[in-house]
């Protein structure tokens, strides 16, 4: 009896964690599909941006770069509390909410600048080749970690240094490789924690609801 309850236990965990990577890859693979049609639905006559010339150009960072996408896509699946999990999920919506009208009224594009000879061409390359350089304002290549990082933060307090450091070194990659502006970073952070305030606020009154 005892090995069949632990199994069927078992055989939850893994269910609801099943549920939890299908949510979040529809959540933030669609995000990333929503922002590809707009990219390359907008024309090169938008409006150009210059990159500050004292950001250096270094497209070894475009492996950090990539591995935010990952971090927002499976960070997420981590989180138990179902509460916090949706909590999570609602916060990456509003955020990117808040940016596609951005997108949409005021197309942007950056130039990228020619590529200089180093190991690490082939993976920025891939990048420059699948993501056109609009819709720069706001950045929302960081949303995801931002946000995802928070909630885990929440849930797993000894991750929090694991996750901040990610960020340090994921957040200025936006720049280094030259696909958004710092200014255009710290928007989409600012988009990030205001979706993040939402969610919590939801989970707040939602918790109340149900203690009442």
């Amino acid at each position: 009896m005892y090995r069949f309850s632990s199994c069927y236990q078992s055989s939850g965990a893994q269910i609801k964690l099943l549920w939890r990577l299908l949510a979040s890859t529809l959540v933030v693979w669609s995000g990333l599909g929503f922002y590809f049609i707009i990219s390359h639905g907008q024309s090169d006559a938008s409006t150009n941006l210059v990159m500050p010339s004292w950001v250096p150009f270094w497209p070894a960072f475009a492996l950090p770069y990539l591995g935010m996408l990952v971090a927002a896509w499976l960070l997420p699946v981590v989180i138990s509390d179902a509460a916090r999990f949706r909590a999570c999920l609602r916060a990456l919506v509003y955020a990117y909410l808040l940016i596609v009208p951005w997108w949409l009224l005021m197309p942007t594009i950056l130039p990228r600048p020619p590529v200089p000879e180093d190991s690490w061409d082939g993976i920025y390359l891939w990048i420059a080749a699948h993501d056109r350089p609009h819709c720069v304002i706001p950045c929302a290549h960081g949303i995801g970690a931002v946000v995802a990082g928070w909630f885990v933060g929440l849930e797993r307090p000894t991750w929090r240094w694991p996750l901040m450091g990610m960020l340090v070194v994921g957040m200025p990659s936006i720049a280094l490789i030259g696909q958004h502006r710092p200014i255009d970073i710290l928007l989409g952070v600012i988009a990030a924690a205001t979706g993040i305030v939402i969610a919590e606020a939801l989970n707040h009154r939602e918790q109340s609801r149900q203690n009442g």
